[in-house]
């Protein structure tokens, strides 16, 4: 005698709800955060995302940790305000508080930038900001093998290469998506054996959308033929991701690239010489290192190349606000110069400090004097300078009248006359964090160190200022 349809519908979201459970716990095995740790989820209130702030809250709960949410009224339909309100009392019910904010996208919206775009960029500055605000050990959002297989097919119809083969990445920093192993029907089985009635975006289902048309129309087709399909789309992002990551090894040793916080800077003829298959990689890997959300398109790629190997020097777009500049014999990569909000931040030494307006961090240390600090390096500089351990530093932008004396000029200018001198526009003058003591500026990072921080033969006090993107997950590709 079989079981009953009840019996068997009971007995899948079991198997679901375990699944679910033993994936989360396997993942807080590696994780390991410390006791008290706080865990933020990415909460939609939609079937994924209600699924993992769930599943996760018995495994917190036995480890000790807390867990909170993060959810962002996007404004993109007349209801988005009404499940703002039905996202909190989804998460007041499984006790987890939570965090939500408002911005329109639409308001919001760059030139040039399609609405997903936007959408992305808005929700995970918003995310990325709770993460800050809250301490969080970690973000957690809601991406499963069906998102990794939609991700990968959307990837090969734009005609990506390996790079965006490997689809949606595990971690990204301190973003994590520890469901990409476990499907959709998984997800909605294992709440099914809760009682909770989650939300429904119907942005979801407009069919004007790449992603939506090929979640109801593509997808469902292939897996007719192939039941397996989402499977094994995971499995060649998989492959790729672990392909790209011995090729990125490769590209490190060959271009040697020099990264600061929105830069990166590397030999022309570096990367000139490099065969044919790899530049596209390269101009990738570059532009992850630099901390671009995404790689070039074929087209901006095919421009950099074709002025390289014409010997002309390099002035082209690398896509969405991104471009390619020859400056001597060295080629930068710079982001979009964005008017930075002005900033100060004070820290004692040695020590370091987040600066959120750039994505980066800056970190001074005790040293020796090595060779490269007499030659100069953009994201990093040796300071002769008679600091006590505790003693305060000041990172900031410019300010009008600022003054310093540059290394090997005979005496002080204005700030505002060397960063011209060099060939900096505005916007890029108004991001640059300078590095001071009191009033002092000691180092314009890619620029200059002050003369009289200059190192002498035998420094008695010499410290190590460099500066460095955030991890790559502070710009992550996607979100939910």
């Amino acid at each position: 005698m079989g079981s009953s349809p009840v019996t068997a519908t009971s007995s899948r979201a079991a198997r679901a709800a375990a699944a679910l459970e033993s994936t989360l716990e396997d993942f807080l095995a590696v994780l390991a955060p410390p006791p008290g740790a706080l865990l933020l989820v990415a909460f939609s209130g939609g079937p994924d995302s209600t699924a993992l702030l769930w599943g996760l809250t018995g495994p917190v709960r036995r480890r000790g940790l807390r867990l909170a949410a993060a959810h962002l009224d996007h404004g993109l339909d007349p209801d988005s305000a009404q499940r703002a309100v039905g996202a909190a009392q989804l998460a007041a019910r499984l006790g987890v508080p939570l965090a939500v904010d408002r911005r329109p996208v639409g308001e919001l919206r760059r030139r040039g930038e399609s609405l997903e775009e936007a959408a992305r960029r808005v929700r995970y500055d918003f995310l990325l900001e709770e993460v800050e605000r809250s301490g969080a050990a970690a973000l957690l959002t809601a991406h499963h093998r069906d998102d990794q297989a939609e991700t990968v097919l959307l990837r090969l119809l734009g005609g990506s290469g390996l790079e965006g083969l490997a689809g949606i990445r595990a971690r990204a920093g301190r973003l994590h998506r520890p469901l990409l192993g476990l499907s959709r029907a998984t997800l909605r089985e294992a709440l099914a054996s809760t009682g909770i009635s989650p939300l429904e975006d119907p942005t979801n289902l407009l069919l004007d959308r790449p992603r939506n048309r090929l979640r109801w129309a593509v997808v469902p087709a292939l897996a007719s033929q192939t039941p397996a399909i989402a499977a094994r789309l995971g499995e060649l992002a998989a492959t790729a991701a672990a392909a790209n990551a011995v090729i990125d090894r490769v590209l490190a040793r060959r271009l040697r690239p020099v990264a600061a916080a929105g830069r990166v800077r590397v030999r022309a003829a570096a990367l000139r010489d490099l065969p044919g298959p790899l530049r596209a990689a390269a101009a990738a890997f570059l532009h992850r290192r630099a901390g671009s959300p995404h790689p070039p398109s074929r087209r901006a790629c095919a421009e950099l190349f074709r002025q390289l190997d014409g010997g002309h020097r390099v002035g082209c777009d690398a896509g969405g606000g991104w471009r390619w500049e020859s400056r001597r014999d060295a080629l930068w990569l710079t982001a979009p110069c964005v008017p930075a909000a002005p900033f100060t931040y004070t820290f004692a030494v040695p020590g370091e400090c987040e600066i959120r307006e750039l994505g980066a961090r800056l970190r001074v240390r005790r040293a020796t004097v090595e060779p490269w600090m007499r030659r100069g390096e953009p994201a990093r500089a040796g300071i002769a300078l008679a600091l006590a351990d505790g003693e305060p530093l000041t990172v900031r932008t410019r300010r009008p009248g600022d003054r310093l004396r540059p290394l090997g000029a005979p005496g002080e200018r204005r700030l505002k006359e060397v960063l011209i001198d060099r060939g900096m526009a505005r916007p890029e003058r108004d991001r640059l964090p300078l590095l001071c003591h009191g009033e002092r500026i000691l180092w314009v990072p890619g620029v200059t160190v002050a003369e009289d921080c200059r190192l002498g033969d035998e420094p008695t006090d010499t410290w190590l200022a460099e500066i460095e993107p955030l991890p790559p997950g502070t710009r992550p590709d996607r979100g939910r």
